[in-house]
């Protein structure tokens, strides 16, 4: 990559009127595709000595008050000089052009005040006029400084200087660019509410802290701090509360610590908190003390009080522990002094924690699993019981285990809902299968989708906005989505409202598992819902001529009053498929038509023209 940016840039005819418009393209379409930003600094600087005879650039960075050079084909005795000066000590040109926010030009470099203590080296290597241009990063920060010094004292011709206008611009440009991409990864490491760093780093922070301690001969302490009963703060007195108790809980965790010490938000009401260098257990005790007082102490709401507590688990760690295993027994020693009570604090024991340490081993995985994108959808067809054709399916998502194979949801849903992973699951499978319904559509422009959704999932504030994006992302109509719940979340006032607001989208909304919930069926007439699906459990006894089935011809009875379309899971037999039309149902899926696959699979049996 390195030569390419070279040679892109120094292949430019110095004599060609054009040769500016095509170097600030080459240099964009770099920066656009990814080239490093210190291979395309490089580069610049490069051009600039190329095509300027006897000069010599040079790209100072600042960051927290330092200089450092960036590129530079000046002597290394030049570049020693200025790397790594505190701003007390810079000097020369660059500086000053940072200093004014504008272009400084030196013609005699040697009887200039800026170069007083070091004109003599700068001479002895015949760099004797300078021009300079400060580089101006995001948020109109001040980011470095340009520099391109002559061998004789003299001024840039025009054509020179507009050249050195053009490198000092785009070294702007993939300065920008950096920055946002540097920014953009903080925001993404760091928590909004807190400000802490979130748990994407922490196997990092703990690696690092276990390395030092190697070199001391030290320990590394880690307490998994547990707010207690945030979801009873949360139910009786609101989120706004409780985002409260989070963002002070994070502030006096922090003022417990020593510089060095690691505080990071591991989920929404936990904390991990890892202690640099420790002699023993009984130094991480005496933290996690301070910490229980200090988060201990009340929290003024207005004119009310509320005191909070927390749980801590607390584990060490020295040479040849592993990040994952420390956390693994920091979580065990949580959930066990979770069960002693409110604040309780709890060292850990190896022989009394393996299930929790398990546990939290299957949590990490997941999340690993997500980021692999180790996660698929099979999708199950629905069928118009009329017609025997396959009109829709339901995508169900599958967990593509490297080690185990094709893993069904209930071997990690519950995982997923326990660590906090079930919203980014559930984002996942709503943008694939947006993303996967123009292979069904080409072949059947009014094939419908459907996902299935919890009340959790539709609590979520932006939750019909991302239904939205996700729609519009892939070109999929919003009639083309069918947003299955289960009838017993129908009483939340909150999934009432979503459904609605889905309605009004274009969203279909169907309630599972109907005739299961009688208590709420009251509601269902008075929502904007089209479509009912009937568990499989009423489908015992049904007969070809669709008796048999009580329960069965009630819920659809019902459904048809409501004037809603049905559709009957767990279909396997011909005499069932024949029952249900006997009723008047109108759409099936189940093993008869085909098991759940990929989304291959069911394109292939889509174009069999296969029906039943």
């Amino acid at each position: 990559m390195a030569g390419r940016a070279l040679q892109l840039v120094s292949e430019e005819d110095p004599d060609d009127g054009d040769a500016l418009l095509r170097l600030r393209a080459r240099i964009a379409t770099q920066i656009a595709e990814g080239q490093r930003h210190d291979v395309i600094i490089d580069a610049l600087t490069r051009t600039l000595t190329q095509r300027i005879p006897g000069s010599t650039a040079l790209v100072v960075h600042v960051e927290d008050q330092i200089a450092r050079v960036a590129a530079s084909t000046a002597p290394p005795a030049i570049q020693r000089l200025i790397h790594g000066r505190r701003q007390r000590h810079w000097f020369g040109a660059w500086a000053a052009a940072m200093a004014r926010s504008s272009e400084v030009t030196i013609p005699e470099l040697a009887a200039s005040s800026l170069y007083r203590e070091h004109r003599g080296l700068f001479v002895q290597h015949k760099m004797l006029a300078v021009r300079a241009a400060p580089i101006i990063g995001r948020h109109n920060l001040m980011a470095g400084a340009l520099a391109l010094y002559l061998s004789d004292q003299r001024l840039l011709t025009t054509d020179e200087l507009d050249l050195f206008e053009e490198v000092a611009s785009l070294l702007r440009l993939a300065l920008h660019h950096e920055q946002a991409q540097q920014e953009l990864l903080d925001r993404l490491r760091h928590d909004p509410l807190t400000g802490l760093e979130n748990r994407d780093g922490l196997e990092e922070h703990i690696r690092r802290a276990l390395d030092a301690a190697e070199g001391h001969g030290g320990l590394v302490g880690l307490l998994f701090v547990d707010i207690d009963d945030l979801t009873l703060v949360n139910d009786s007195l609101g989120h706004t509360v409780g985002d409260t108790v989070i963002a002070m809980t994070a502030e006096r965790i922090q003022r417990q610590l020593l510089p060095g010490d690691t505080v990071v938000r591991f989920g929404g009401d936990e904390f991990i908190v890892v202690l640099e260098r420790i002699e023993n257990m009984a130094d991480a005790s005496n933290v996690a003390e301070r910490i229980r007082q200090a988060i201990g102490e009340p929290i003024r709401l207005d004119d009310n009080e509320l005191t909070t507590t927390v749980s801590i688990g607390i584990t060490s760690g020295g040479t040849g522990t592993a990040p994952l295993e420390l956390i693994d027994e920091g979580h065990a020693a949580v959930v066990r002094a979770k069960q002693g009570g409110r604040g309780s604090t709890t060292t850990h024991d190896l022989g009394l924690d393996t299930g929790a340490s398990d546990r939290l081993g299957r949590e990490t995985r997941l999340r690993e699993g997500l980021e692999n994108s180790e996660f698929v959808l099979f999708w199950q067809p629905k069928v118009n019981v009329s017609t025997g054709n396959i009109v829709g399916a339901e995508a169900l998502v599958r967990w593509d285990h490297p080690e185990l194979g094709i893993v069904g949801p209930d071997e990690f849903i519950a995982t997923a809902e326990r660590s906090g992973a079930i919203n980014d699951l559930s984002d996942w499978v709503l943008w694939q299968t947006a993303k996967e319904v123009e292979a069904f559509a080409q072949i059947n422009p009014d094939f419908s989708v459907a996902v299935n959704m919890s009340a959790t999932q539709l609590a979520r504030p932006r939750c019909v906005e991302s239904i939205g994006d996700a729609l519009d992302a892939y070109g999929v109509r919003a009639g083309q989505l069918i947003v299955e719940l289960t009838e017993s979340v129908l009483a939340d006032d909150t999934v009432v409202q979503r459904i609605h607001e889905l309605r009004s989208l274009g969203v279909r909304v169907a309630i599972d598992d109907f005739g299961t919930g009688y208590s709420s069926l009251a509601y269902v007439q008075q929502l904007p819902v089209g479509m009912v699906k009937i568990d499989r459990a009423f489908l015992g006894g049904l007969t070809k001529d669709g008796d048999g089935a009580p329960i069965l011809q009630a819920a659809v009875a019902m459904a048809q009053a409501l004037d809603m379309r049905t559709t009957v899971e767990g279909v396997e037999t011909q005499d069932q498929l024949t029952g249900l039309r006997a009723l008047g149902v109108d759409w099936a899926q189940g093993y008869l038509f085909a098991e759940p696959s990929p989304q291959a699979n069911l394109v292939s049996l889509m174009l069999s023209d296969t029906s039943w």
